[in-house]
């Protein structure tokens, strides 16, 4: 099954990781090419795909969708991190057979505010 979306890591040195159509790891094939992102050098992550780009900036906190940005959040952030990941759901019957299955993709932030608090916003993409 293809993905839906891909993503793009932009690093801070202008560098990018693009992952591939086989979502196969550079570093070792027995993993995803999200195993291969650097999370020390990364400033923005974003989903592409059906037309749509869905973006999060990790410098700020900034969301953005097709290239329009907009935020969740008030006041500064501090030790930005990404989460990402693919929810997938499988329905089955008494049989065993799969009668669907979704892949629902969460994409944002983990982060400190001004008062050390821990604070995520995540956006679902269907």
């Amino acid at each position: 099954m293809p993905l839906k979306y891909k993503f793009s890591a932009l690093y801070t040195d202008g560098t990018y990781l693009v992952q591939n159509d086989e979502d196969v790891s550079a570093s070792d094939p027995k993993r995803s090419v999200f195993f291969d992102v650097d999370q020390s050098r990364l400033e923005a992550f974003a989903l592409m795909g059906e037309g749509h780009v869905y973006a999060v900036d990790l410098t700020n906190g900034t969301f953005g969708i097709d290239g329009v940005p907009f935020r969740m959040h008030e006041g500064p952030l501090f030790r930005i991190r990404l989460i990402f990941f693919r929810r997938h759901t499988h329905a089955i019957n008494a049989q065993f057979e799969e009668l669907a299955h979704e892949i629902v993709y969460r994409l944002g932030w983990q982060a400190l505010d001004a008062e050390g608090m821990n604070v995520q916003r995540v956006m679902e993409i269907d």
